[in-house]
């Protein structure tokens, strides 16, 4: 098993997630349906990542492997009017930019198994997969103005931008049969999450007296130190209720905890930066959900999910603190709407078809403090068949 854990380990790359750094959907038929299905599981990754209560959907034996490959595609653009830092820091003309990033291709991996027997009043589960992340590689510019250098070394910018985030989770899982149409569910979350940035404004800055003259703090630039990787682990659980309303409708509910996480340690690569801390967290998740199949060979299903990065360690504070240090990303909580469709189209071989929408996170005052971590889609059309 450690080995298995491992090789998943070091499969799970940073990802471009949809919804913030939250992945929308773990597995081929979750991807398949836009993250929508969780009140009618179509395999055991769907039901153990949305719903333990759910995992009686899946009866039997089942074992379900996984790999998405994400290929994310971004671009920043940013503006600087001229003479915007003052007398002697211009820019002496508006200076204006864009930049794309082409990292990846990250591979996602998931594992799940559930064991429910269809006489017995408890079923069983295990899942490891990959929820989230992000990464970028903005190469350094000198007329986009955030990727020209640190001010200290001639710019006002950070200087070229990557990031590298992932978050691999595992959950065993337990779920009561209360009732022919009814089950509860709940399964503990353990965590573990990689961290690295090549400019990090989460801590606080060096003092490079540009001017020679010490003590005049008006002359003295910061220099952000960088951030190699960095690994952190967090906890959590996860609690459901499934429930069959009639032969055609059914009705789940989830409720997932924020994973706290321990703090990312740092021992920055920059001359004369200290060591440093940050601390990350995973959102509270609360999932609702309908599925209808009262039409022959036809599944309808639309989900509804709250995500508070508001509340959420790391994204909740903005701005900078008295020592200059960004305190976090300054997220907005978002809510997310997800519509599936299944159609069997001869035995054996459905076709999918999903979209979701959320509003962004990221509020328009904070995209300067969140150039690293764009992680962002807004809409999410998709399409699969087995």
């Amino acid at each position: 098993m450690f080995s298995m854990l491992a090789a998943l380990l070091l499969l799970a790359l940073p990802a471009q997630a949809q919804t913030g750094h939250v992945l929308n959907g773990v597995g081929p038929i979750d991807q398949g349906m836009s993250g929508a299905g969780m009140a009618a599981p179509q395999d055991a990754l769907t039901a153990l990542h949305w719903n333990p209560a759910a995992i009686f959907a899946v009866p039997g034996k089942t074992l379900d492997i996984g790999l998405q490959m994400m290929m994310p595609s971004s671009t920043i653009t940013t503006t600087v009017q001229a003479g915007a830092f003052g007398p002697g820091f211009g820019p002496p003309v508006t200076m204006s930019g864009y930049t794309e990033s082409d990292a990846g291709p990250f591979p996602i991996p998931s594992l799940g198994f559930v064991y429910a027997p269809e006489d017995s009043k408890l079923a069983y589960g295990f899942s490891v997969y990959g929820v989230g992340g992000f990464g970028v590689n903005y190469e350094g510019s000198q007329t986009n103005p955030i990727l020209t250098p640190q001010m200290p070394q001639g710019g006002m910018g950070f200087g070229a931008l990557e990031s590298a985030f992932m978050l691999l989770q595992i959950s065993p899982t337990v779920a009561y049969r209360v009732n022919d149409r009814v089950s509860i569910g709940f399964a503990p979350t353990l965590n573990v999450a990689s961290l690295e940035l090549s400019v990090f404004p989460g801590t606080a800055p060096q003092f490079i007296d540009v001017f020679g003259t010490p003590g005049v703090p008006q002359d003295d630039l910061p220099l952000y130190p960088d951030a190699p990787a960095s690994w952190a682990t967090g906890y959590g659980f996860q609690v459901g209720l499934h429930a069959a309303i009639n032969d055609d409708v059914s009705f789940g509910f989830s409720y997932k905890s924020p994973q706290s996480f321990d703090d990312f340690e740092y021992e920055p690569e920059t001359a004369g930066a200290p060591d440093y801390t940050f601390q990350m967290d995973f959102p509270m998740i609360v999932s609702g959900a309908l599925s209808y199949t009262g039409v022959d060979d036809l599944l309808l299903a639309v989900d509804v999910r709250y995500i508070d990065y508001a509340n959420t360690t790391g994204f909740d504070e903005v701005g900078f603190d008295n020592q200059f240090a960004v305190t976090g990303f300054g997220w907005d909580a978002v809510t997310v709407v997800a519509i599936g469709a299944e159609y069997m189209v001869a035995e054996g071989f459905p076709v999918r078809l999903g979209y979701s929408f959320n509003n962004s996170p990221i509020s328009d005052d904070v995209a300067f403090f969140n150039a690293p971590a764009p992680a962002l889609v807004e809409q999410h059309i998709s399409a699969g068949f087995s």
